[in-house]
């Protein structure tokens, strides 16, 4: 049952990571099939799939600039924000141009991963339905919006209570036409979902744990993150682009002073980034109406920190995700405390194999895809240098060593931000690691 030293290798999910760490192991010439187990590839862009978290009016909140993978731009006609049937579409593109379809096995869920032997003698994935496949490494891509997290309220609510996950338009799976709403958490899911469900409820409520910055899609006719990246280029200090940052901000749709929000306990990028353009004139308008954090639940009563209460017909949690691999013991993804976490260098690689990895394990503040392309790169090379270049591997394998450098920001602590990564250092990280096992791969070939 152990694949022999040049076998194939096993990507799990053929979603955005899934894809890219596909074709880029291809691309390196190692072996790859890739393990799907919906009827089709694009993962939680595949509306309407029974493990899709998006919602029928979902955008990117990063722009398709910042967002692409690297070698494979979205179409210049496009709106700097598409849409998820536009994300869909480019996704399968990306997998007919690279000719990624004959090595996607669609419908295979897997059920287990576990080591074929000692270390070096590859894995064994099983899948429902079929035998053991031996492969030489695995590529996790799963994804890691799976398992709703609901948030720990004393009491039972006795109206219709759903998760974001579950969320996928004003009228599914609850019709909040008329309905008093409440909507919890105050990341970009919770704040999309308050303003859509505020054109049709009788009465919306949006609960946030604590105050936050919103960023407008657009500044200045260009989109923030790209206006962001500007000042990033620019190496300006962390202060001077906080307080450029901060002024564009206030004078494209203000800061949340201005519209009777409590202050932020944290300066602008110390929590996940909120991009939205409409928020704020659906609470000038009072149609949302902002809310502390909720502390109980009573019948159709829910109690707010301060004390206030108002009776609901609907809660919308949309409280973030558990991060878990229910196929492989969390033990091999290096998670030792109890939060379970895979502890990986640079959330992707293992410490000390070189035949296992983790794509897309990440909440970059801005687009993610590129990264995962960068990611897969690294990782098809950790493979290739495991075959053919035992000098490029140890190199490696010493810098997955090394203590992680401190983060550039440093961000608020809570389990949303347990996957954080600042884009423009992270993006450095890789592109140093991979320019270095280019350099030692080229010394073996030559």
């Amino acid at each position: 049952m152990r694949p022999a030293p040049d076998g194939s290798w096993c990507v799990i999910g053929a979603g955005p990571s899934g894809l890219t760490a596909l074709k880029n192991l291809l691309a390196a010439g190692i072996p790859a099939e890739c393990l799907e187990r919906e009827a089709a590839p694009g993962g939680n862009w595949n509306f309407g799939a029974a493990t899709s978290r998006v919602f029928a009016s979902t955008r990117l909140v990063s722009s398709k600039s910042l967002t692409a993978y690297l070698d494979h731009p979205m179409p210049r006609e496009w709106p700097a924000y598409p849409d998820h049937r536009q994300c869909l579409h480019y996704l399968r593109s990306y997998v007919r141009r690279f000719g990624l379809a004959p090595h996607i096995v669609t419908g295979t869920a897997v059920e287990r991963v576990e080591p074929a032997g000692p270390p070096g003698a590859g894995w064994l994935v099983h899948v429902a339905g079929g035998p053991p496949r031996p492969c030489a490494g695995v590529v996790v891509a799963s994804g890691h919006n799976h398992v709703p997290r609901l948030p720990d309220v004393p009491g039972r609510f006795s109206g219709t209570l759903v998760h974001a996950a579950d969320y996928k338009s004003p009228s599914v799976p609850v019709d909040v036409a008329g309905a008093r709403v409440l909507v919890v958490g105050g990341g970009n899911s919770g704040c999309d979902i308050a303003v859509e469900v505020s054109r049709h409820a009788a009465r919306t409520v949006h609960s946030t744990r604590r105050g936050y910055y919103v960023v407008p899609r657009e500044i200045l006719g260009r989109p923030a993150d790209l206006r962001g990246e500007r000042l990033l280029r620019m190496g300006l200090p962390a202060w001077l682009r906080r307080a450029v940052s901060l002024r564009m901000i206030d004078r494209t749709i203000g800061l949340p002073a201005r519209h009777g929000l409590p202050a932020p306990d944290h300066r602008l990028w110390e929590t996940h980034p909120i991009v939205n353009s409409e928020l704020y004139a659906r609470i000038d308008s009072g149609a949302i109406e902002p809310a502390g954090d909720v502390v109980r639940f009573a019948g159709d009563t829910v109690e707010f920190a301060g004390g206030r209460r108002a009776a609901f017909d609907v809660v919308i949690c949309a409280t973030g995700y558990r991060t878990v691999h229910p196929f492989i013991d969390a033990r091999l993804l290096g998670a030792d405390a109890p939060d379970g976490l895979p502890r990986l260098c640079l959330n992707l690689l293992h410490r000390t194999r070189d035949d296992l990895a983790v794509v897309g394990l990440i909440q970059p503040d801005s687009g993610q895809w590129g990264l995962t392309d960068l990611q897969s790169r690294l990782v098809a090379r950790m493979a290739l240098a495991a075959r053919r270049a035992p000098q490029a591997a140890a190199w490696l394998y010493a810098e997955r060593q090394r203590p992680p450098r401190s983060p550039p920001i440093r961000y608020v602590s809570s389990p949303r931000h347990a996957l954080e990564v600042e884009h423009f250092s992270y993006r450095r990280d890789l592109e140093r690691l991979i320019a270095g096992m280019d350099r030692r791969i080229r010394r073996a070939r030559a």
